[in-house]
C-alpha cells in the first residue's frame, strides 16, 4: 500500500508530532486533537492511525521531540551548580517556548521516553560532586524542577518578550499600577525598581534552591 500523500508529501510520524506541537502551540494542548492535526496536515484523522497508536503515544512523542530539541550541555569541566543552572535555562526556554509541556510532562502516559530519561540521568549525574544519597539527589531535582515549572507559570500568566522574560521584573510591571498605600512593604519594593544591570530573579532564586541543596549535603541531610 503506498504512503497516504497530501498536499504536502507523504505522511510520516516525524511530521504528524511536528505539526501536534504546532497545533498545541497554537491552541494549547486541550484542544490538540487528532482531527485538529490532521486538517494541519490536510489529510484524514484515521490516517494519523498507522503512525501514532492513539493521542497518548502522541503526546508523549511530543514531548520526547521537545526534550531533544532543548538538550543540556556535556557535564565535562562543569560544576554542579553551574549545570543546574543550565538545567534550569534550558527547561524554562522549552516551558515558554512550549506551554504545553507543563501538562503533559505531567499526564503524559507513558511518563517517559529515552530523551527524558537521558535528562533525568543527565541531573543526577551532575549531583555526584555533592556526593548525596539517590533520594536526596532526587528530591533535589525535584524541587529544581518545581521551582522552574512555577516561575514558568507565573511569567506565561502575561505576555513576555524575548529580552524581558525575568519573573520579578514581570511581577513588578504587574504591581506598578496597584493602589499600594495599605502594603507600605510592597509599596517600597514595588517603588524601588530592580536595577537593570541586577542579575535577573529566576537565576537569583534558584540560587537560593541550591544554597539550600548545598548545606544539606555537608550536614549529610
Amino acid at each position: 500500500m503506498s504512503p497516504r500523500v497530501g498536499k504536502s508529501g507523504p505522511l510520516t510520524r516525524d511530521r504528524i508530532v511536528d505539526a501536534a506541537i504546532a497545533v498545541a502551540d497554537d491552541t494549547g494542548l486541550g484542544r490538540m486533537t487528532m482531527k485538529r492535526v490532521a486538517d494541519r496536515l490536510q489529510t484524514g484523522p484515521m490516517s494519523l492511525y498507522r503512525h501514532v497508536a492513539d493521542k497518548d503515544e502522541l503526546l508523549a512523542a511530543m514531548v520526547e521531540r521537545v526534550t531533544v530539541a532543548h538538550p543540556y550541555p556535556e557535564l565535562t569541566d562543569m560544576g554542579w551548580r553551574d549545570a543546574m543552572h543550565a538545567l534550569a535555562r534550558q527547561d524554562w526556554r522549552a516551558f515558554l517556548d512550549h506551554p504545553w509541556m507543563l501538562t503533559a510532562t505531567a499526564s503524559v502516559s507513558p511518563p517517559f521516553g529515552t530523551a527524558s530519561l537521558a535528562a533525568m540521568e543527565w541531573a543526577l549525574t551532575a549531583l555526584d560532586e555533592l556526593e548525596l544519597e539517590p533520594h536526596a539527589a532526587a528530591r533535589a531535582v525535584m524541587t529544581i524542577n518545581n521551582y522552574i515549572q512555577g516561575s514558568a507559570r507565573v511569567m506565561l500568566g502575561e505576555r513576555y518578550d524575548e529580552a524581558g522574560d525575568d519573573p520579578g521584573r514581570s511581577w513588578q510591571r504587574r504591581l506598578t499600577d496597584t493602589g499600594l498605600d495599605a502594603y507600605p512593604k510592597l509599596a517600597l519594593l514595588i517603588a524601588q525598581p530592580i536595577p537593570e544591570g541586577d542579575r535577573d530573579w529566576f537565576a537569583a532564586g534558584l540560587d537560593v534552591i541550591l544554597d539550600g541543596i548545598e548545606t544539606g549535603a555537608r550536614s549529610g541531610n
